[in-house]
């Protein structure tokens, strides 16, 4: 017998599906969510809908402002740092601490 897959929830489908659009960018950055219209489109209560804003903002996709309500704050992402700056910047830090080195005896 097949161990059970754990129940999704009504928050869960939600928080799925608006995370889904931010990602994909169906939803700009800036876009203000009405908890009212997301229950409604999905056929749910509110509770559900804060439940799935509370988690996209502690990923940080979407942002609560008091009087504002919830804004889309989009992917929070910064490009790496270039190849040859990571470079000298870990250098750096290898002669100032050669102790960072596991296992090494560098002078």
């Amino acid at each position: 017998m097949a161990p059970r897959s754990p129940r999704r929830t009504k928050a869960d489908v939600v928080y799925e599906a608006l995370q889904s659009a931010i990602l994909a960018g169906r939803m700009e950055p800036g876009q203000h969510l009405r908890q009212e219209d997301i229950a409604a489109q999905w056929g749910v209560s509110q509770t559900p809908v804060r439940e799935a804003f509370r988690r996209l903002e502690s990923e940080g996709l979407v942002e609560h402002s008091p009087n504002k309500g919830v804004v889309v704050r989009g992917i929070p992402w910064a490009p790496p740092p270039p190849p040859m700056e990571a470079i000298v910047r870990r250098w750096d830090e290898l002669i100032h601490d050669p102790e960072s080195i596991p296992g090494s005896d560098f002078p």
